[in-house]
């Protein structure tokens, strides 16, 4: 099964060297890394560019779920059977990245995705805001999916590109280009009674200071729990195989 991973890419050009020498540090558990560059007006798209990975280009930022959308019409449209998110902002292991991989691969599971909490994960310097709200945003999904999760916010992901094949519904809808679709396809495989899914710990690292995150206070946060509630609403899933 041919893998890719993809990271999006906005205004990193302080923390995209170490991720891409992380990345190429033994070279990374997947075939092929995607990056794409949504609009950085920094210095980043040079790094992009001189990555030795191939990537994609937006001229203006549309949101990390446009860019999302991108990559995986990029992957289709090549023939990959599996995909992956990683973060381009550092606070993701590409040592890690088989924790994810290898469920999928193995045939244990359509969707893996991260979670700090559970035993073997970390999050050194984890906001307090953050380690009090992740458990209220658990809640609401259960509330809109039936699932326990211990950590629904992690983006480090891997799961089956045969889910996206077989969807019912509109993933290219322009209210997912910020931070909705990663979300919405979630919510989707918890719905589904039949796909296999699990969480596996991963380390999420945040800076000791600074600025750890351009998520902005309440646009962003309605944008990011919005799409469990549309799941759960409209209705759409995927096909059987």
């Amino acid at each position: 099964m041919k893998s890719v991973f993809f990271l999006a890419v906005f205004n990193q050009v302080r923390e995209l060297p170490a991720v891409l020498a992380e990345l190429r540090a033994g070279g990374p558990a997947c075939d092929t890394v995607l990056l794409v560059n949504n609009g950085s007006s920094d210095g980043s798209a040079a790094l992009v560019h001189a990555s030795g990975f191939p990537y994609l280009d937006v001229a203006r930022n549309q949101g990390v779920g446009y860019s999302y959308m991108l990559a995986l019409d990029w992957a289709l449209a090549h023939g990959y059977d599996v995909f992956g998110t990683m973060a381009g902002n550092g606070k993701m292991l590409a040592a890690e990245m088989p924790r994810l991989l290898a469920p999928v691969l193995g045939g244990e599971a359509d969707y893996v995705t991260g979670s700090r909490f559970l035993p073997g994960g970390d999050s050194p310097h984890l906001p307090g805001f953050r380690r009090r709200s992740i458990p209220l945003v658990n809640a609401f999904v259960r509330l809109a999916t039936g699932a326990r999760l211990t950590d629904a916010t992690c983006g480090y992901r891997c799961y089956r590109l045969d889910l996206v094949r077989r969807a019912e519904f509109d993933w290219h809808a322009p209210e997912l280009w910020t931070y909705g679709l990663e979300y919405y396809l979630y919510a989707k495989v918890l719905l589904d009674r039949r796909l296999r899914w699990r969480e596996v710990p991963v380390t999420m690292r945040y800076p000791a200071a600074g600025p750890y995150s351009k998520i902005r206070a309440g646009r962003d946060w309605w944008a990011m729990l919005r799409p469990w509630l549309r799941a759960r609403l409209d209705g759409r899933g995927f096909r059987p195989q």
